[in-house]
């Protein structure tokens, strides 16, 4: 959880990058959207995971199930060559079909604003970003029909990102992430305009995400086993997060032992990745994916194309049906 800022030559500008420590966010294949909590925007392209500097990144997903596959969703990611991220397209495909592009814009090598343009222009916005004396993010201050917000930003003595505080156009209900540097996790509280307040922990091992915990009197703790590729959760009665942090200690010791966990607890399985292929780089370009984590099993084949910095290109988001046909009786 600890945010450094340093300073990053582009073409003789000094520019503000905000290097992630420890990464905060969530990665864009593993982990679903419910895993996300407050963090600075990323944009050098090692925070996205990549093993090697994309010019740009082509991915598809394809509905997969018994009576054949269709492409559901096209997702491109294009970067500036400084390896900055400058577009973040994603086309829904079917019945509910919408294009969506976040436009990054820098002005002498800093993030400005992050601009988002839809096919319903109800869901358009701006992000404009402010710095303080130091060129630290202060303040992200967000406009749209459904985006009226601003995140407010703090740090500790060292520099380090210690809150980040979102409140809503109503001034009555704020989203505040606090991360804990020492011990590794992040609390956030939701503070509704009813008076209610809900909780949630994110728990780090390293770069990656843990557990994530929700719930009051129950907890529903949420493990990320990326040693297998999958993620679990099971439930708690008390102490859910202290519960979580020595879960993470015999895991520094095993890095098998949450599937001993998932066996001892009867976890429910609600995200996995039984099979994926890798390039020389050692980025993703094939990859199977099964969410569980309702009654019926959601099933997408992932395909990516990456196109490099040196021009060099690797992969294909055309349907691999040989990759299918290997994967087709795993559920």
């Amino acid at each position: 959880m600890k945010y450094a800022v340093f300073t990053h030559t582009i073409d003789n500008k000094k520019t503000k990058v905000r290097n992630s420590i420890i990464t905060l966010i969530f990665l864009a294949v593993g982990l679903s959207a419910s895993a996300q909590h407050l963090t600075p925007p990323k944009t050098y392209w090692q925070s996205f995971g990549y093993q090697k500097q994309p010019d740009h990144l082509q991915t598809v997903h394809y509905k997969s199930d018994s009576l054949g596959y269709e492409p559901t969703t096209v997702l491109v990611k294009s970067f500036n060559k400084e390896g900055f991220i400058i577009q973040d397209y994603i086309e829904v495909l079917g019945n509910f079909a919408s294009k969506t592009a976040h436009n990054y814009v820098y002005k002498n090598g800093v993030l400005d604003s992050i601009n988002t343009l839809t096919t319903n222009k109800n869901f358009n916005s701006t992000q404009k970003l402010h710095y303080d004396a130091n060129g630290k993010l202060s303040k992200i201050i967000s406009n749209g029909t459904y985006t009226n917000y601003a995140d407010h930003f703090t740090y500790d003595h060292n520099g380090l990102v210690q809150t980040i505080q979102r409140k809503y156009a109503d001034e009555q209900s704020t989203l505040t992430a606090t991360f804990n540097h020492q011990k590794n996790y992040v609390t956030e509280v939701d503070a509704l305009k009813n008076g209610e307040k809900k909780t949630r922990y994110f728990v780090y091992e390293g770069d990656d995400l843990f557990a994530m915990i929700s719930g009051k009197s129950i907890y529903t703790i949420r493990f990320y086993n990326n040693f297998h590729r999958y993620n679990f959760e099971i439930e708690v009665e008390k102490d859910a997060l202290q519960y979580a942090l020595d879960k993470r200690k015999l895991y520094q010791q095993d890095e098998k032992y949450l599937g001993k966990l998932l066996e001892e607890k009867n976890g429910k399985i609600v995200y996995d990745i039984p099979a994926e292929t890798k390039n020389e780089n050692k980025d993703v370009i094939r990859q199977l994916e099964l969410d569980k984590l309702y009654k019926t099993t959601k099933r997408r084949l992932i395909f990516s194309k990456y196109v490099y910095a040196d021009g060099t290109t690797s992969g294909s988001t055309e349907m691999d049906l040989i990759f299918e046909s290997k994967v087709r009786k795993m559920k």
